[in-house]
């Protein structure tokens, strides 16, 4: 989408507001912050995140503190713009808890869709000081590499955005984005005229449960998190906004620590239709009993057996179901009384066909994985392999499935073939990293080979 126009509707205009200036030298530089202290949310008026030419484009954003927001936007030609604020309204303060529309009500600009057309994106960052720099830029427009945002723009002083970030703390600034597609218009123009949807899109939607048990008590709690932020990146990059539905445990558990009740509970609440998918994804501890399978051992001292996670999924009656952890299954049993009832049966895979698409919107039936095989352990990167291109890389099993689907992106394989890519991208590696470890006695666990319990 190039340009979104902010339209000055007193004046009727319908030049772009962002083409009136000297452009900006730009350099290469994504903006992310895992680190904050506080959630952001953005959402759009449209459930599928789907627009037409001529349509206009409504947001909301909800910040849990008090600060200061900013939208940009990649289009299709991956062009970057400072959407918001704008010269026609600088006011960008940001209530906590509180829905701002933008536009809001009486605004005097719109975002209107113009070609090209394709997968897009809208950021939201909200930050707890001013960018004073931003606020005073009528363009910020540039080419930059596909799926990133944002680039640094430098002003006429040297100021960038990333530059003006990075002198914040990471707990100063929150982010959260958006994938949106456009689409040409079946005639006419304006809301209202869009033309049918493209096979392979319609109203099922993905529910994305992330458990990661964050914890300082002990030596895995820091490094999940990046787990969990890991495959929400990829998850969110590649299905569009209005198809996704988010938990994130971290900011929806019931206290300090994480507990089975807040992963039940989470699956309960859940508004979930026939055609839906339900995705729960946990990182941490975890151990099997000889009796009652694989459990995830939390911080909080208590046991969430995969079968009744796996049990509370199926009651939701959705067309799929996927239950992936990244944990250890190695043998520690528990006491009778905390074993749960003998879980039923489980379902199997009907059939697949494209990558995220088949995986997630058209396979039907239960995905069961975890990271390691019976009797061994899932590993957390050491501390000298932990980051690649400046992003930390968590856990082996989680950081290997993210790259192996994004990798296979556009290929057409199910959910067998993506689990036997996984399983020898993640030994490959794990051989690779702990090679020395392996080979000076401090590991003695020769491979990582991750374990599928159903799959077609």
């Amino acid at each position: 989408m190039k340009p979104i126009y902010p339209i000055l509707l007193l004046l009727l205009l319908s030049a772009s507001v962002f083409g009136q200036a000297q452009s900006r030298g730009v350099f290469l530089q994504k903006i992310d912050n895992t680190g904050s202290s506080f959630p952001v949310q953005i959402e759009v008026d449209r459930p599928d995140g789907v627009y037409a030419e001529g349509d206009v484009i409504y947001a909301t954003v909800t910040s849990k503190e008090d600060g200061y927001l900013y939208l940009f936007y990649r289009d299709a030609d991956a062009q970057v713009q400072v959407l918001f604020p704008n010269e026609y309204e600088r006011n960008n303060a940001i209530q906590r808890g509180v829905r701002v529309p933008v536009p809001g009500p009486g605004a005097r600009f719109q975002f209107k869709v113009g070609k090209p057309f394709g997968h897009e994106l809208l950021k939201a960052v909200v930050s707890k000081k001013p960018l004073p720099f931003i606020n005073g830029m009528v363009e910020a427009k540039f080419n930059i590499a596909p799926n990133t945002l944002v680039a640094s723009v430098n002003d006429n002083e040297g100021n960038t955005i990333a530059g003006a970030m990075a002198r914040e703390s990471e707990a100063d600034w929150a982010e959260h984005e958006i994938n949106l597609r456009t689409v040409p218009s079946s005639g006419g123009s304006g809301n209202g005229n869009r033309p049918p949807l493209s096979p392979g899109t319609g109203t099922a939607k993905m529910h994305l449960i992330l458990a990661a048990d964050i914890s300082s008590s002990d030596n895995v709690g820091s490094v999940v998190q990046s787990d969990t932020y890991n495959l929400r990146e990829l998850i969110e990059n590649n299905v569009a906004g209005g198809r996704l539905n988010i938990i994130d445990l971290q900011e929806k558990r019931s206290g300090d620590q994480l507990t089975k009740e807040d992963m039940l509970q989470a699956i309960r609440d859940l508004n979930v239709n026939s055609d839906d998918a339900v995705f729960f994804f946990y990182s941490g501890h975890g151990a099997f009993d000889s009796v009652a399978g694989q459990y995830f051992a939390l911080a909080s001292q208590g046991q969430a057996f995969r079968s009744e996670i796996l049990d509370a999924m199926k009651t939701k009656q959705a067309r799929l179901s996927i239950l992936i952890s990244d944990c250890c299954h190695n043998q520690h049993d528990v006491p009778t009384h905390l074993r749960p009832p003998q879980s039923r049966g489980r379902q199997e895979i009907k059939g697949l066909r494209s990558l995220f698409e088949k995986l997630f919107f058209e396979a039907e039936g239960v995905v069961d994985i975890t990271a390691s095989e019976k009797g061994t352990y899932g590993f957390i990167y050491p501390k000298e392999s932990r980051e690649e291109n400046g992003k930390s890389k968590g856990s082996v099993f989680t950081w290997n499935f993210c790259k192996t689907l994004e990798i296979e992106t556009f290929a057409s394989k199910d959910w067998q073939q993506i689990f036997d890519s996984v399983r020898d991208e993640t030994n490959k590696d794990y051989q690779k990293v702990f090679s020395e470890h392996i080979r000076e006695g401090r590991v003695t666990q020769t491979e990582l080979i991750p374990h599928a319990f159903t799959l077609p």
